[in-house]
Formats: structure tokens, sequence, C-alpha cells
């Protein structure tokens, strides 16, 4: 890798996080811990996804929404009580789990590069890093909720450098969707997918010569 990288950015879920089960798995867990058939579970999923989402862009207006959104499963089920307790247990930003090599490789990287967040998230996603310990690594962290763009659109990865006051040049983007890689690369910056079903955050950089290897 060129030696003049000074930044990388690098997407949220799927390269440094993701919940061990899905949204609608964590729910139907839930709920059949509770007794409810599948089926029963799956109408109620279903009647939730009607419900269109807006652009969400803080913390007030996600809250209305996944009240509403679970409001109508609670409701399918007969207990409207069990609005907070499905927003509380089953959404996203509290289920977060880092990748297993995600902490060290942040800390490396961080010694060499200055590393910023190009995220397409809800207002909640800015709480994982606290509660994961890693915002520390970062410059700063661009949410597609608060700067009302979002990946693949060119404008949130050059908000991204803007704000970062970073030459696209100098710049990679790392992100398990080839289309967002493929975005950034279109401004400038070297786009970096990542396929973890074939390899982690480290083996990526690594073979990019961006890590050294392990001994």
């Amino acid at each position: 890798m060129d030696n003049e990288v000074k930044m990388i950015f690098l997407d949220a879920g799927g390269v440094l996080f993701d919940t061990p089960l899905k949204g609608d798995d964590r729910v139907r867990h839930l709920m059949m811990e509770r007794g409810y058939p599948k089926s029963k579970i799956d109408s109620a999923i279903m009647k939730a996804k009607l419900i269109k989402i807006p652009f969400i862009t803080n913390w007030n207006e996600e809250e209305q929404y996944f009240k509403e959104y679970y409001g109508a499963m609670a409701e399918e089920f007969g207990e409207v009580g069990l609005t907070n307790e499905l927003f509380h247990f089953t959404h996203f930003a509290g289920n977060c789990e880092l990748f297993p090599e995600v902490k060290d490789v942040l800390s490396e990287l961080s010694k060499e590069y200055r590393l910023a967040v190009i995220s397409n998230a809800l207002p909640s996603m800015d709480w994982v890093f606290d509660r994961l310990g890693i915002r520390k690594f970062f410059d700063l962290i661009i949410l597609s909720a608060f700067v009302k763009e979002s990946k693949p659109a060119e404008a949130i990865y050059n908000i991204a450098l803007n704000q970062a006051q970073a030459l696209s040049t100098e710049s990679i983007f790392i992100d398990d969707k080839t289309e967002n890689t493929e975005a950034a690369e279109r401004v400038g910056m070297i786009g970096l997918p990542l396929d973890r079903s074939k390899m982690n955050l480290r083996d990526l950089l690594t073979e990019q010569h961006i890590l050294r290897q392990k001994d």
C-alpha cells in the first residue's frame, strides 16, 4: 500500500461490529421465550414492517419511530405493555458486539494513521462506539442520520473528507458492501471491500500491507 496514505475511513456495522442475531431474529428469540408461536411472531413482524421508516436525524425521531414500530408488534400480540420490552431488548444499538480482532486492529492503526467512520446509521449508532469502548480511536464519526446523506451517494464521502480535513488521494475507505467502496473510489479514495466470509479486518489490512504480518 502507498506510504502516502494518512487517513483510513471505515464502515461500522459489518466491519467493526455486528449483532449475533439480526433484527427479526432478535424479536423471534425474545417472543418465543415468552411462549408465542412462530406464526404469531411472524405476523406481528409483518405488521410492523408496514410502517414506513422516515429519514431519521435525531434520537427523539428514532425513539418515536421505534415506539410505533414495536407498538404495532405489541398490539398484534395483544399486550401493549410489550412495546418497551421489545424496544429495549431487541433494538440494534443494544445488541452490537465487536468482531474479535477489531479493538487490537484499531489500536495498531491509530498509531500510524488517522481513523474515522462513515456509516449509514440511525442516531443510536453513536452510542455503540462508547458502549464497545472504541470511540477513542477515531478522529470523527460520520453517521448518515446526522449529515442527512447516505452511502453510496458521493456527498457523504465529501462531507467526511471535509470534516476530517483529509485529501481523498491520501485516504482509504473500507466497507462490507462493494457499491460503497466503488462510490468512495469515484471521489478519489482507495476503496477496499471487506468480505468477512473470506477474511477478517486484520487479514485485509495485512494483505494490503497496511498492517504488518503478526509473527
